[in-house]
C-alpha cells in the first residue's frame, strides 16, 4: 500500500511538472507571437528563467508558491486526451471552482507582500480575472450537470469526463449547439491571456511570470476536454501504449492552437465588439453570453 502511494505521489508530481514545462514553452510562444516586451521575450525565455531560480532582490513569498500549486493542482482534473483524470472525484467543477479563488486570493495577497509597487499599479480586471473564470464555470458547470442528468449521459454529471468521453456536439440538438457555442465563448471571453491582462517580465524573479504561465493554460485545457475531445489515437485505430501517446500529444497541440492563436484573437474581435456595452456594466457581454448558454441548453433539454 506505501508502494502504491509512493508511486502516486511521483506520477502526480511528474505530471505536474510536464504541466509547468508546457505552459512556461506555450507562454513563451505567446511572448514571441505577440510581441510582449520584456527582458527577454524568445520562446525558452520564461524555462531559462525558471531553471535559473534566482531571485533579484528579494524571492517571492511562500503564498505565491501556494497560488501557483494551487493553479496546478487543477490539471490532475482534466482528463488529457485518452488518458483519465489523474484524481477522480464527482465533483471536477466545485474542485476546480474552489482552487481558481483559492488560487487568486493566495496570488493578491503574496503581491501585496511581494510587490507593493506592482501590486498597487494592478487593475480591478488583472487582480479578480480568475473569479471570472470561476463564475463563468458555475454557470457552465451547473448546466451540463443539470443537462447531463436529464439526458442520462453516462458517467457522474459534475465531473469532466463524462463531457470527453460524450461530446455534446454528438448528443445536443440545435439549440444545445447554439449553447454548446455560448459556453465556449464564454470561456474564451473570460480567459486570461497576454492580450487580456497586462505582461510584467521581471528579471530573475520567477514566480509572477510562472503565474500568469500556469494561469493561461487553464482555460485553453478546459475548452479543449469539454468542447474538443476528439481522440486522434482512437480514429485511428490505435490501441493500448500508442493510443494514450499519440491522444496526449494531440491534447497538448489543441491547447496550444487554442492558447496561442484561438483565445488571444477572439478575446481581441470580442472586446471590440463588447467595448460600448462595457459603459453600461463591466461585465455585461459575459453575462448576455452566459444567460444565453443557459436558456439554449434549457430550450434543447425541454422543447
Amino acid at each position: 500500500m506505501l508502494f502504491s502511494f509512493l508511486l502516486t505521489f511521483i506520477s502526480g508530481i511528474s505530471l505536474l511538472l510536464l504541466v509547468l514545462t508546457i505552459s512556461l514553452i506555450l507562454i513563451g510562444a505567446e511572448n514571441v507571437l505577440h510581441g510582449t516586451h520584456g527582458t527577454d521575450a524568445s520562446l525558452l525565455a520564461p524555462y531559462k528563467r525558471f531553471i535559473a531560480g534566482r531571485c533579484s532582490d528579494k524571492c517571492p513569498p511562500p503564498f505565491l508558491y501556494a497560488s501557483c500549486f494551487s493553479l496546478l493542482m487543477i490539471f490532475l482534473f482534466i482528463p488529457m486526451g485518452s488518458l483519465p483524470q489523474f484524481v477522480e472525484t464527482e465533483g471536477d467543477f466545485v474542485v476546480v471552482i474552489f482552487l481558481l479563488l483559492a488560487s487568486q486570493g493566495l496570488y493578491i495577497r503574496g503581491m501585496k507582500i511581494f510587490s507593493g509597487e506592482i501590486y498597487q499599479s494592478f487593475d480591478s480586471k488583472e487582480l479578480f480575472v480568475l473569479s471570472k473564470l470561476a463564475v463563468a464555470m458555475i454557470a457552465m458547470g451547473g448546466t451540463l450537470s443539470w443537462y447531463a442528468l436529464n439526458r442520462g449521459m453516462p458517467g457522474s454529471i459534475f465531473s469532466f469526463e463524462t463531457f470527453t468521453a460524450t461530446s455534446l456536439w454528438t448528443v445536443t440538438g440545435p439549440w444545445g449547439k447554439l449553447g454548446t457555442a455560448m459556453f465556449l465563448m464564454l470561456l474564451t471571453a473570460v480567459s486570461p491571456s497576454r492580450r487580456i491582462t497586462k505582461s510584467r517580465i521581471i528579471d530573475n524573479v520567477q514566480i509572477p511570470e510562472i503565474f500568469d504561465a500556469i494561469r493561461s493554460m487553464i482555460a485553453p485545457a478546459m475548452i479543449v476536454s469539454v468542447f474538443f475531445p476528439m481522440r486522434l489515437g482512437l480514429a485511428l485505430g490505435l490501441i493500448g501504449f500508442k493510443m494514450y501517446l499519440v491522444d496526449f500529444v494531440f491534447f497538448w497541440i489543441k491547447v496550444m492552437f487554442v492558447q496561442v492563436i484561438l483565445i488571444p484573437f477572439a478575446s481581441k474581435a470580442f472586446r471590440g465588439t463588447a467595448d460600448k456595452w462595457r459603459e453600461k456594466l463591466e461585465s455585461l457581454p459575459e453575462i448576455v453570453i452566459g444567460v444565453s448558454g443557459v436558456i439554449f441548453f434549457m430550450l434543447d433539454l425541454y422543447i
